[in-house]
């Protein structure tokens, strides 16, 4: 009986034993983290992005274009006839009767409609280069200034040969320097009241109002554009 006792009490220990053997298997040790590692998900589609984040460049701003002072008042509002460019027979002329052809190296303001004087002025700071009479001018002067660092004659036609400036003399933006000539005088050669303005691309003296080719027109820019 006591045989039987103790062969119960050793199987009651062994069973102990082995339990406690498979906890101390299934137990972590201190060296093992108990904090589950997260698992990485890979994307079946393309990782680029929808919108590609590429800066948008800016072209630089062109310099301005210097702009001038009205040679007379209300120049640009007064070019009606002949601008820059146009192609002038004595036909198809808008002034009649005409007795010059080919492409206008200038832009002209009217002021038939103005009985009083009409002061001229200077576009720019600059210096007087031409002063004369001259055939279907008139007077007519040329001062060389400044525009975006580049020297450029311009010329005003049909003045009243009294009050054409001196070769030489030194003008400042704004200032008055001569008067329209009156209409079909000997101030304007017999033409009608108005300014021929015309701007050169350069410094030559050069007062031609007509040139033959539109290719000719090579040497001389559209006024209008230096005007507000």
């Amino acid at each position: 009986m006591k045989k039987l006792s103790y062969l119960i009490l050793i199987l009651i220990l062994v069973g102990l034993g082995l339990d406690y053997y498979f906890y101390l298997a299934e137990k972590p040790t201190s060296s093992q983290s108990t904090t589950p590692t997260p698992t990485t998900t890979i994307s079946s589609t393309s990782t680029a992005p929808s919108t590609l984040n590429i800066p948008v460049v800016t072209p630089p701003t062109p310099a301005p274009i210097s702009s001038l002072t009205d040679p007379v008042a209300n120049f640009k509002t007064r070019v009606t006839k002949k601008p820059f460019g146009i192609y002038i027979t004595t036909q198809n002329s808008p002034v009649q009767p005409e007795r010059f052809s080919g492409y206008h190296t200038g832009a002209d303001a009217e002021y038939q409609d103005v009985s009083a004087d009409v002061p001229v002025y200077a576009v720019a700071d600059g210096v007087v280069v031409l002063s004369r009479t001259a055939s279907g001018y008139g007077g007519v002067f040329m001062v060389e200034i400044e525009l975006n660092g580049i020297k450029h004659n311009v010329l005003y036609g049909h003045i009243r040969p009294s009050s054409l400036p001196a070769v030489g003399q030194k003008v400042t933006r704004g200032q008055q320097i001569a008067l329209l000539g009156t209409g079909y005088s000997i101030e304007t050669d017999g033409e009608r009241r108005h300014l021929h303005f015309a701007v050169l691309t350069d410094t030559r003296l050069d007062i031609k109002g007509y040139v033959p080719t539109k290719a000719d027109l090579v040497g001389w820019l559209d006024p209008l554009t230096y005007f507000n």
